[in-house]
């Protein structure tokens, strides 16, 4: 059995002072074989702030398109139908309804491909 002093002893002696300090900048130890080039210039210290990628915003602008285009559908409706009336009312509400989905269209593409 251990006497109370000798264990009190052992339990605070201090570590080998070597063992967990700081050991600067190594930078040829520190590398991992599995890291990519590019983590390994990120643990080496470049002095840049990393961003989180940016948002992508397609997603709400072709829904506003959408919405936009919806509206002035139901405007032309109201405007043509049944401001102006008759034939001429329909053919003209059919026209700018078929100009509004070119538009439409066109703007639905180019916010996907940009």
């Amino acid at each position: 059995m251990i006497p109370q002093q000798e264990f009190s002893k052992a339990v605070y002696q201090q570590a080998d002072p070597g063992y967990g300090g700081y050991e600067g900048n190594q930078t040829n130890v520190s590398r991992h074989h599995s890291e990519t080039s590019y983590e390994q210039e990120v643990r080496e210290g470049s002095d840049s702030k990393v961003y989180p990628p940016l948002r992508d915003k397609a997603n709400a602008l072709r829904f506003a398109l959408v919405v936009i285009a919806l509206g002035l559908l139901v405007l032309f409706g109201f405007l043509f139908v049944i401001g102006i009336g008759g034939e001429t009312g329909v053919e003209s509400f059919f026209v700018a309804s078929l100009a509004l989905l070119l538009i439409t269209g066109f703007g639905l593409t180019a916010i996907k491909t940009h």
